[in-house]
């Protein structure tokens, strides 16, 4: 009955994982492809970098000449008649057209600084859309990971399996023909019906990493997906210095808040320019008579000065405030880049010592290794009993099972060091 549940279980995984027809094998960078293609927060943020676009455009309408058409009509139903004026010219219908061309010609600055500051605003939206990007991405490669591991545990469950029915084969024949007592049987037995519990929960954990893997790809239901790779111990070419100077110079997060102080120095060459005079050229065409079309014709040119000597303390406070307002910026900066060297520094440390707990990890695999080659061999002998061999046997499993799991941390850890080091761009 027993051997007849393992059999079922391996067929329903064959049939899930193996079927060519339903099964979609992804890679690392087919899932990153394909999770920011498809992201709703790169969405979003691609939107606000559009807006963030649209709205610098809008700035250049200063800086353009205004044409302006205008046209009337008017009627007087009672005029107010001269008693002494015996020739009164009253015209009770008059129609008026007109037409203005304006330039503003000098601001202190104003047209300048607010275009520069919505320029700076977009490029603050652009870094943006880059740390997302980032965020996006590690989150999928910190999945992928976690299924591949999933993926490569399960295979070692049914490679523990196997040899545990194995050992049972072995210790039943040795039984049957009288060299091994009833009780090696039934602990050989016990252990390949504890495997098969391990093998059908590694099959449910596999499931549950693939489905938070679908999950940030937007897969549909009935869509199967299969991770495809090798977990192997990762490496980086970069020195510590390297990493802090990559860190500071091109992380979005500094680079957007770099780019908010710069908007804040424009916000404050706009306040400061409402203290200087503001000169407008004006070219006024006008027509006004009693018939639709006008002949009476006027032309005119007007060049206005405007300087406000005193509207309130407002515009000096005003002032005041983003002077602070950007000291505020710059503080936020410098807190930024402190945090950023912090992070990226513990980020290495936890880096480094998960490449040596791989390497640890990967020397008790092969001491289990030997230790249970030696127990069966001296097992099939008669010169070790059954719980030496089966004690090692789960030594050997509990080895490589650690050392698929510290093979996916190293390779988390080195995501989220790309990631605060800003080493790969996506």
């Amino acid at each position: 009955m027993d051997r007849l549940k393992l059999i079922k279980l391996s067929a329903v995984f064959l049939l899930l994982v193996i079927c060519p027809s339903n099964v979609r094998a992804i890679t690392l960078e087919e899932s990153i492809k394909r999770g920011l293609s498809v992201s709703y927060s790169v969405k979003e943020q691609e939107e606000l970098t559009k807006k963030a676009k649209f709205t610098y455009l809008s700035t250049i309408d200063p800086y353009l000449p205004r044409f302006d058409l205008e046209s009337s009509y008017s009627r007087v139903f009672s005029p107010v008649k001269s008693l002494d004026t015996v020739n009164f010219d009253f015209q009770r219908d008059t129609y008026r057209f007109g037409g203005v061309i304006s330039y503003r010609i000098f601001d202190g600055g104003e047209r300048y600084a607010r275009r520069r500051g919505a320029y700076f605003t977009y490029e603050k939206s652009i870094e943006e859309s880059k740390r997302v990007r980032q965020d996006v991405a590690f989150n999928i490669k910190k999945h992928f990971y976690e299924a591949l591991g999933k993926k490569e545990i399960l295979q070692l469950k049914k490679e523990s399996l196997n040899i545990a029915q194995r050992i049972f084969d072995l210790t039943k024949a040795r039984y049957e023909v009288g060299v091994a007592r009833k009780s090696d049987v039934l602990q050989a037995k016990f252990r390949m019906e504890s495997l098969a519990i391990e093998y059908e929960n590694a099959q449910m954990e596999y499931r549950k990493a693939l489905l938070a893997l679908k999950s940030i790809l937007l897969a549909k239901e009935e869509e199967i997906l299969e991770v495809e790779g090798t977990l192997e111990k990762p490496a980086i070419k970069f020195q510590k210095e390297e990493l802090l100077k990559r860190a500071l110079s091109s992380r979005p997060e500094l680079l957007a808040q770099e780019k908010e102080l710069k908007k804040l120095e424009m916000v404050h060459k706009e306040r400061k320019a409402v203290w200087y005079p503001k000169i407008d050229a004006d070219v006024q065409h006008s027509r006004h008579d009693s018939t639709f079309f006008p002949q009476r014709r006027s032309d005119q040119f007007f060049l206005s000065l405007n300087l406000p000597i005193f509207d309130g303390v407002g515009r000096y406070y005003t002032l005041k405030s983003v002077e602070k307002e950007i000291a505020s910026a710059y503080a936020n900066l410098l807190e930024k880049r402190r945090l950023a060297e912090l992070e990226t520094l513990e980020t290495l440390y936890d880096y480094e010592m998960s490449v040596k707990n791989v390497e640890l990890h990967e020397k008790l695999v092969q001491e289990a290794a030997a230790s249970f080659e030696q127990s069966l061999g001296e097992y099939r002998v008669g010169k070790s009993d059954i719980l030496s061999v089966l004690n090692s046997e789960k030594d050997l499993t509990h080895a490589k099972e650690k050392y698929i799991i510290s093979l996916v941390q190293a390779n988390i850890a080195l995501s989220l060091l790309e990631k605060v080091a800003y080493l790969k761009e996506y």
